[in-house]
């Protein structure tokens, strides 16, 4: 039995970049001798072991025949017959398809190692094609080496067109696709995997508001956007779209685009008094003023028209408003109570906005 580190790990540290995970490759094993040393089976489609101490990921080498469409109808080979060579086979990109022995040696038989020295993202083979996710995942490795440069070949990006034309991406879940773009959404430059699945023709998973979704990539590259959060960015993607509706996301992402998309609708047009009032009623601004102010900042950023908001000290205004409390009296119901609270919020507004 022979052990080896594979995969991103790998990758990673040829790039001096500090991994979170690290997955292993066992050659010449069974499941059963597996157990026997006390690794414990968690794989559901093909054996995959926890490490008893590490709890790393430990699995079997296999091959893999596709039986059907989508990510999930393939067939799996594990004897111990197969070679470290073979199981990097199957495996999506060059680069990630370099091991390295115990004792550090890097086995590297489809130039994984050279691509990576050449900023390189490159199919293994022709089987690339038997997998839809791999184009969503080449997007993702696009955009987690940005800084480094690292370019899609040619070939691979007619392969990703390929896929797309076939009508592959059909059979793959949306919550199958999030998984690989809620990645990207806390990496630096997340436009870049839109962009690359426009390239493709990837995006109609997303929306079938094609132009609209666009134009939000673009807003999102013109940013900083390196400093705003996933939540942020996927607000800025959407607020416009009814993607929300149609997929399922997780429900801080759809809350936190839906704040935003009223915010903005709210002060659309004519900006008032009463309308700041019914945008910071509408997204909860007295319950939660930092996400308030966090969408009021992406609001200036996206829109950078509305001279009479982006002037306001809006956290010192949210803090008085918040603040605002009826005269003291024990005749009054609630209704009154209410109209009283909106009036003097509204009174505060008109001092502010008025200097």
């Amino acid at each position: 039995m022979k052990i080896f580190l594979v995969g991103g790990a790998v990758r990673d540290e040829i790039l001096n970049i500090q991994s979170i995970e690290k997955d292993w490759v066992v050659i010449g094993a069974s499941e059963k001798e597996m157990l026997q040393k006390g690794f414990i089976s968690v794989g559901k489609s093909f054996p995959v072991f926890l490490h008893p101490d590490t709890k790393e990921e430990y699995a079997l080498a296999r091959k893999e025949l596709k039986t059907g469409l989508g990510h999930k109808d393939f067939e799996f080979d594990v004897n111990k017959e197969i070679t470290l060579k073979e199981d990097l086979l199957r495996r999506d990109l060059t680069i990630n398809a370099i091991a390295k022995s115990e004792t550090g040696e890097l086995i590297d038989p489809y130039g994984g190692v050279k691509d990576i020295e050449n900023k390189i993202l490159r199919h293994i083979s022709d089987a690339f094609k038997e997998d839809p996710l791999r184009v969503f995942r080449v997007a993702r490795f696009y955009t987690y080496l940005s800084k480094f440069e690292f370019e899609v070949h040619e070939e691979t990006i007619s392969f990703m067109k390929e896929i797309c034309k076939s009508g592959e991406l059909d059979n793959l879940s949306f919550e199958r696709i999030w998984m690989e773009t809620q990645k990207i959404l806390s990496m630096l430059n997340s436009h870049l995997y839109f962009e690359i699945l426009g390239e493709t023709k990837a995006l109609y998973p997303f929306t079938n508001e094609l132009e609209k979704f666009k134009e939000n990539i673009t807003v999102l590259k013109n940013l900083k956007n390196n400093s705003l959060s996933a939540e942020e960015k996927w607000a800025l993607l959407t607020f416009d779209i009814k993607l929300n509706e149609r997929v399922k996301v997780p429900n801080n992402f759809k809350k936190y685009s839906n704040y935003f998309s009223k915010f903005v609708k709210t002060l659309s047009g004519d900006i008032s008094p009463n309308l700041i009032l019914e945008a910071l009623m509408k997204i909860d601004a007295f319950r939660d003023k930092d996400r308030a102010n966090k969408i009021y900042d992406l609001y200036k950023l996206t829109t950078g028209n509305q001279e009479i908001l982006n002037n306001l000290n809006f956290l010192y205004l949210l803090d008085k408003l918040t603040k605002v409390k009826p005269e003291k009296t024990n005749d009054k119901n609630s209704k009154i109570i209410k109209e009283e609270i909106y009036e003097k919020r509204i009174f505060l507004i008109k001092e502010f906005i008025n200097g």
